[in-house]
């Protein structure tokens, strides 16, 4: 019996190290870049990995991050945004940094999925001396405000602030160990992978009461407290669709376009609404336009 369950160990162990080869060598999960906290407190990418998504190579520069990475150069853009600036589902040639390289333009991107408008500024306030941007760039939709503020919605992974104390929360990995095992044993991954996948996807709209006086004062402060703590001086904020706060943001002489974009098929993947190439270059071509105006 002791050499029957031996046996069945030995061939269970032959089998996964099997799969394990099989699955890296063939890249049948995707990779996802690993993160940590950096100096400041806030999440990037560990430097200088490298991986596969969707059958697209991609890698984590010096500063933690996937695009370009430029500073100090002529014609100097820095470009900031959540998963659509981070671009992972795209082959490198369809981000926003190489589309304005392309042009000219030196760029820094700093890009990863999650973060929140306050985010964003704690990374523009700590990269804009480094970087020294003729123009900065925040590429953003409406929830990103939401999602910013502690007394709307409490996220324990994601950087917000307390409107009523100023208090800014720079938030925590989630799951930090659980994911280097799923990341560094790719059976595993591969198995939750497809168990997350077989089951139905539906996407959550949060539903915000945009009539909720109490949540619109709330952005009203945010706002504020951005205009007076942060150098938005040279600073272009890019709306994905309409911009809810366009008052606000005109009382504070805030400049912001609307790219209206996001409900176009041919621009976005059939599976979730983030641009695909057609929709990056779209996006880029009115961004540049606003910027040569």
């Amino acid at each position: 019996m002791r050499r029957f369950v031996f046996l069945i160990i030995r061939y269970i162990i032959v089998l996964l190290l099997f799969l394990e080869i099989t699955i890296r060598v063939f890249s049948f999960t995707n990779d996802v870049p690993m993160r940590k906290i950096n100096e400041y407190g806030l999440q990037v990418f560990q430097e200088n990995q490298s991986g596969f998504f969707e059958g697209f190579i991609w890698q984590v520069n010096s500063d933690g991050f996937l695009g370009h990475n430029d500073k100090n150069g002529e014609n100097q853009i820095m470009i900031l945004g959540d998963s659509f600036v981070e671009n992972i589902m795209n082959p490198f040639s369809c981000k926003q940094s190489s589309l304005f390289k392309d042009k000219g333009y030196q760029v820094f991107e700093v890009g990863r999925s999650g973060m929140t408008f306050i985010e964003l500024l704690e990374f523009f306030k700590y990269l804009k001396p480094l970087v020294n941007p003729s123009k900065s760039v925040f590429i953003i939709d409406n929830i990103d405000f939401y999602e910013s503020i502690v007394e709307i919605k409490k996220f324990n992974d994601r950087c917000q602030i307390s409107i009523l104390d100023n208090e800014i929360y720079k938030g925590e990995i989630k799951y930090k160990y659980l994911k280097k095992i799923l990341y560094n044993f790719k059976t595993l991954y591969y198995l939750y992978d497809k168990f997350r996948r077989s089951k139905k996807s539906e996407i959550k709209k949060q539903i915000i009461d945009k009539e909720t006086e109490t949540r619109q004062n709330y952005i009203v402060k945010l706002l504020e407290f951005a205009n007076e703590n942060y150098d938005l001086n040279n600073s272009l904020f890019v709306f994905r669709n309409k911009n809810d706060f366009s008052k606000s943001f005109r009382e504070l002489n805030l400049e912001y376009i609307e790219l209206n974009i996001n409900n176009q098929e041919d621009l976005t993947f059939e599976y979730d609404n983030h641009w695909n190439c057609n929709g990056h270059l779209k996006a880029f071509k009115k961004i540049n336009h606003h910027l040569n105006k």
